[in-house]
């Protein structure tokens, strides 16, 4: 289980029990194309999610559908037993691979998010086995 996919093409493989938001995605890019949809509701990251995306998430090489900077960067948290509220920030490929190693239940959610203009959207969820 890759950690750090990217932004997936359409041809990629959805595993058991993972969501894909790619198609919400498009949707969502395409009102704010339209004028449908303000691009400030879109661009209205989280503190905590714009922190860590410009200190500690890798780049994944994408520009920004918004502003075009390639400044896109893949944040990733995982929920589950003795992981807080919050879930955990996972930075690497061996922290995901040790989590799922643990006993219970646990979800990873990846987020992509701007460091320059705020835009972020979740690009899927998975349990972690």
């Amino acid at each position: 289980m890759p950690f750090h996919p990217g932004i997936a093409t359409d041809d990629t493989e959805i595993s058991f029990g993972e969501v894909d938001y790619r198609l919400q995605r498009r949707r969502l890019l395409r009102d704010v194309e339209r004028g449908i949809v303000d691009p400030a509701e879109v661009c209205d990251v989280h503190p905590e999610l714009i922190r860590v995306a410009r200190n500690v998430a890798p780049h994944t090489g994408v520009s920004c559908p918004l502003c075009s900077e390639k400044e896109l960067r893949l944040v990733a948290y995982v929920f589950g037993p003795r992981l807080g509220p919050g879930g955990k920030c996972v930075v690497s490929d061996e922290e995901l691979q040790r989590i799922a190693r643990r006993q219970g239940d646990f979800v990873s959610y990846e987020v992509e998010v701007c460091a320059t203009c705020g835009w972020n959207h979740l690009l899927r969820r998975y349990p972690l086995r």
